[in-house]
């Protein structure tokens, strides 16, 4: 048996100067993903926390500037109810300064959340400073809710959400948890998701089963849509960690979060003279990670649905060494920025038509009329399909033996063959041989043709049990 693990052998990598510090970024994919896309300054990503830094050398060119508010002037320029909120709100001392508290009882760990969280998701990239976040280039919206010892409440989270949207918020990274079912929470979320938002957050630390007691907001759903993505943590071994909460209902997949290397609050003349530190591990630092993936997808593609976003999340994933009670509790598994990218731009919306025929089917075979050839080289862990002068990934042994009956079928070729073809993607199943369906959604979808590119069929919604029988 072998693997068939994508391996990208040309992936970009910034030149940041502490980057090397940041295992976690290579674990997920992400150079991998910066071939395509590093992010945009069109996506707002929305950090509800304990504050930001924002004038840290490696954030303050992604914070979000409020261009409808003029700085200083004490008005309510756009009229969104907030006076000069020009670099987002702070919800705790109520002004438009959403940086951290530093009165007598600031916990050090507070202080510095919202920045480190902050740099997960967009520190800038290849500035040849510090470090870099998922997104090279991105709008950080900081909305503080969450007082300088960490602590807040869900009413305040409710003031921070509807903020966010009101305010053109992409994607939401609640980095916090707790265990009231506030019901004008829940019902900012839902909105907030109907409006189009992806909302992401940590599942928590206590290392409990949240199937039987649930924490929000990452358990907010309903029966027909899952509002909150909710992130666990897992180590450098793709195993579960001692700390991350767990549970099959609410988390819908992991992150790393387990010795992390980032940003930090810096304020010299306060006694925090660090500008990065590391050692960091929490839900907290996973959650961020997935929603700098979800930026990276919208900033590629712009259209994309919470529920498309969500589900190419889910469906990319890399798979997790889990034990016992832990097995199928961690979510779809480990986050894979990469394959998340090269499948993302097959969602489409539902189809309503569902007729079949033959020739629904592609033709997926060689120009010679003796199928798809399959390659390997000696170096490298991943079997590629070869069409023309690309070759696709083949991600894992299930999609492969819905072209092949057997490994018997794969050429091995030298790495130098190898690298003569670009990478153009991911293989997904043949369109006609399977169904797919994803762990916390009741939908079925089936593969369809995708007249474009046959190595990337179309994901389309089976509406009911006798259509997906047929």
């Amino acid at each position: 048996m072998f693997a068939m693990v994508p391996s990208f052998v040309f992936a970009k990598t910034p030149n940041d100067k502490q980057y090397y510090k940041q295992w976690y970024l290579e674990q997920i994919e992400a150079p991998a993903a910066w071939n395509e896309q590093t992010g945009s300054h069109d996506i707002i990503v929305a950090v509800l926390d304990a504050g930001v830094d924002l004038d840290h050398p490696d954030l303050k060119d992604n914070i979000w500037t409020n261009t409808g508010e003029i700085p200083g002037n004490g008005k309510d320029d756009d009229r969104n109810g907030y006076v000069d909120d020009i670099h987002g709100w702070d919800f705790v001392d109520f002004d438009g300064t959403p940086t951290p508290g530093l009165d007598a009882d600031a916990s050090v760990d507070a202080v510095i959340h919202g920045s480190l969280v902050s740099g997960l998701i967009g520190a800038k990239g290849n500035n040849k400073v510090g470090v870099s976040g998922v997104n090279w280039s991105v709008q950080i919206m900081p909305v503080r809710m969450l007082d300088s010892e960490g602590a807040g409440d869900s009413s305040s989270a409710a003031k921070a959400v509807t903020y966010a949207v009101l305010n053109g918020a992409d994607v939401i990274n609640m980095s916090f948890s707790g265990n009231t079912d506030d019901p004008k929470l829940r019902s900012v979320i839902r909105n907030a998701y109907e409006k189009g938002v992806v909302i992401v957050s940590a599942v928590g630390n206590e290392s409990k089963d949240i199937n039987s007691s649930p924490v929000y907001p990452a358990c907010y759903s309903s029966g027909e849509s899952d509002w909150v993505i909710g992130v666990a943590a897992v180590g450098i071994a793709d195993a579960q960690t001692s700390f991350s909460n767990y549970g099959s209902d609410c988390v819908d997949l992991s992150a790393p979060g387990e010795d992390i290397f980032g940003v930090q609050y810096l304020n010299v003349a306060q006694g925090y003279d660090d500008a990065y530190s590391g050692g960091w591990s929490g839900t907290s630092m996973a959650a961020p990670l997935v929603a700098g993936a979800a930026a990276i997808l919208l900033a590629e593609y712009p259209t994309l649905t919470p529920e498309n976003v969500r589900n190419a999340l889910k469906l990319s994933v890399d798979p997790l060494v889990l034990e016992g009670e832990f097995v199928g509790e961690f979510g779809a598994g480990r986050l894979n920025i990469a394959n998340a990218l090269a499948i993302a731009g097959n969602f489409v919306e539902a189809a309503t038509d569902t007729d079949a025929s033959d020739s629904d089917t592609p033709d997926t075979t060689s120009s010679d009329g003796t199928g798809l050839t399959f390659i390997k080289s000696p170096s490298y862990p991943t079997v590629y399909a070869i069409a023309g002068d690309e070759r696709r990934a083949v991600v894992s042994a299930l999609i492969y033996f819905t072209y092949e009956n057997s490994f018997d079928s794969i050429t091995a070729v030298t790495d130098e063959e190898l690298a003569l073809y670009s990478l153009a993607g991911l293989v997904l199943p043949k369109p006609g041989v399977v169904l797919v369906k994803i762990q916390s959604d009741p939908r079925v979808y089936s593969l369809e043709e995708n007249s474009e590119d046959a190595f990337s069929p179309l994901l389309r919604e089976i509406p009911d049990e006798p259509t997906a029988v047929s």
